[in-house]
């Protein structure tokens, strides 16, 4: 892989984990509901976008598992109550779903993925799922 597709790779990786430390923040003010669901529905987006790895690593006789195609449509359809959740809440329960993903794709494990890349998704998962936990313990302290 060419060096401007890994650096283009890790740029919008990394960006991505903005609106994760946004929805940390904004769960410790108060802020338009709006607001919040975009913040939520973002995190929702996400982690149905990295359950498509699930799929892609089936499909590519990577890890033949039926189970894991399973799972990964269990986990979009188990995040998607957390756009009616408050959000403190959702963000306590999708950091579990995002925790489930990383356990299930395994991106230490390799497979067919560059070392930069698995480094690099397990680093970006860790942070997310840190900021989700970190929102939502914020938020469930400022509204308890």
């Amino acid at each position: 892989m060419d060096s401007v597709t890994v650096t283009t790779t890790r740029t919008l990786t990394w960006s991505g984990v903005i609106p994760f430390a946004a929805l940390a923040l904004v769960s410790m003010i108060e802020t338009p509901p709006w607001l919040e669901l975009l913040l939520v529905g973002y995190a929702t987006l996400i982690l149905s976008f990295l359950a498509g790895t699930l799929w892609a690593r089936h499909l590519l006789g990577e890890r033949t598992r039926p189970r894991l195609l399973v799972a990964s449509n269990a986990l979009v359809l188990l995040a998607w109550p957390a756009l009616l959740m408050p959000i403190a809440w959702a963000s306590l329960w999708l950091a579990a779903l995002f925790g489930i993903h990383l356990l299930l794709d395994e991106p230490w494990k390799g497979y067919r993925m560059p070392g930069w890349y698995r480094r690099l998704r397990l680093a970006v998962s860790a942070v997310a799922i840190a900021l989700l936990v970190i929102g939502g313990l914020i938020g469930v302290g400022f509204s308890g």
